[in-house]
């Protein structure tokens, strides 16, 4: 009785409604930092933060000439296979921003570098509302669950994550680097006491294979038959994406508009993450399909390993080779529902997506260009149908799939038809109550 009373000063339900937890996708999450004498690549970036969480990702202030290096050094991982360990830059504490509430209320301050007006900064990114990045992303679909009742904090609840790893890395903690997995199901063991209704999860991009590997590998399925009345995954690149591929060789915005996020904005952090492995194209899913052309060799899916390693050489194209070695065997090992739970999966199409890219010089170390030429195919604008569609071409058919025209990879979380048709399913058949 103790534990729910003490729940109860956080989590307060309205009893008809199921508790929502929303797991963001790539770079939908927001990151803020610690910081100790770390050591910075410029004079003016901010080493001490004196004990307090600053916002690391995603900040429009951070964008200014010469910030993007301060920035790259907070986000850089470390793997080192030897070890098989993640580590952050030393003095360097990285954690989701915005838990379950998705606002900075836990007292996080938006400071950059020494020369950054603060009060403009603070001014810019209120730390009591909820996150830009979250209102971006999820905005619409708060508003309208909000007006069938639902609040965001009560029976709606964020789950961010550190984006740039993946299943390994999320289920155990070490080096102060992941462990999402375990603090996303006591989040989940905690509202679903609360409410006595097991839980939605609704993922989407990257969250879809996190929480498949979550749901496989780290819960058991009676945990799930207690905890979880149904999974919606949204936009799941269950095999990857060509837009990736692009990421290695010249850089992109991550799917994040032009004014959010620049061109080549954070390179070097997108090669060095492990998740950017499960955003590569997937040979169980892409096949022999020709990816990168070149006037000496075309690369495939099955390429792309040898591919990252010839243009990093020594430095990040050693690290993300290991890191394909042992992270794309083990996800399509588990490219099936998880048993003992409802699954969906919900995808968009109509919207022309990046699935070749034409290079006029061949790749070679330190490869940073544009494409000559860019193929584009059928998909949601960042991620192909190939890949959309591998859960109804080859997991069983007791998964259930709504396709909807014409909407793109973000457009999905705000689509009119989306957002009625989440309503629709909250609304199906009531959840048993625990006793």
């Amino acid at each position: 009785m103790a534990k729910r009373l003490a729940l109860c000063g956080v989590f307060c339900f309205a009893a008809a409604n199921r508790p929502v937890v929303l797991v963001p996708g790539l770079t939908g999450s927001g990151l803020e930092v610690k910081q100790h004498a770390a050591a910075m690549p410029h004079w003016y970036c901010k080493k001490d933060t004196h004990d307090k969480w600053m916002k690391a990702w995603v900040d429009p202030v951070q964008a200014l000439p010469g910030e993007v290096d301060c920035l790259i050094a907070r986000l850089t991982l470390t793997y080192d296979a030897a070890s098989d360990t993640y580590s952050n830059l030393a003095n360097v504490e990285l954690r989701a921003l915005g838990w379950a509430n998705g606002t900075g209320a836990s007292g996080l301050t938006t400071v950059n570098s020494s020369y950054v007006n603060e009060s403009y900064v603070n001014s810019v990114n209120s730390a009591h509302g909820l996150d830009l990045l979250y209102s971006y992303e999820f905005g619409p679909m708060l508003k309208k669950l909000e007006s069938r009742g639902y609040a965001l904090g009560k029976d709606v609840f964020l789950a961010p994550y550190d984006w740039r790893l993946a299943g390994d890395a999320h289920a155990q903690r070490k080096n102060g680097v992941g462990g999402y997995y375990q603090q996303l199901q006591q989040l989940i063991e905690e509202i679903v006491e609360a409410s006595g209704q097991p839980a939605v999860v609704l993922s989407h991009s990257l969250g879809c294979p996190t929480m498949l590997h979550f749901f496989h590998l780290y819960v058991s399925e009676a945990w799930r038959a207690r905890h979880i009345h149904g999974w919606l995954a949204l936009s799941g690149p269950w095999t990857g994406g060509a837009s990736q591929v692009m990421a290695y060789l010249g850089g992109w915005t991550l799917g994040l508009p032009s004014w959010l996020v620049p061109h080549d904005y954070v390179r070097p952090v997108q090669v060095n993450a492990s998740s950017g492995v499960w955003m590569t194209p997937h040979p169980k899913g892409f096949g022999n399909r020709t990816l990168v052309v070149t006037p000496s060799r075309n690369y495939t899916a099955a390429d792309m390993p040898d591919m990252v390693k010839l243009i990093g050489g020594e430095g990040w194209g050693r690290q993300t080779g290991s890191l394909f070695s042992k992270l794309q065997p083990s996800l399509a090992e588990i490219q099936s529902p998880p048993s003992g739970m409802h699954m969906e999966s919900w995808y968009s199409t109509g919207v022309p997506t990046i699935e070749g890219l034409v290079y006029d010089t061949d790749l070679s170390e330190g490869f940073n260009q544009a494409p000559s030429k860019t193929i584009r195919g059928e998909g949601d604008g960042l991620v192909n149908l190939v890949s959309l569609s591998q859960v109804e071409k080859v997991w069983p058919s007791s998964t259930t799939t709504r396709v909807f025209a014409n909407c793109s990879h973000f457009g999905i979380l705000s689509d009119p038809r989306v957002l009625e048709a989440l309503v629709e399913y909250l609304s199906e058949k009531p959840a048993p109550v625990f006793v």
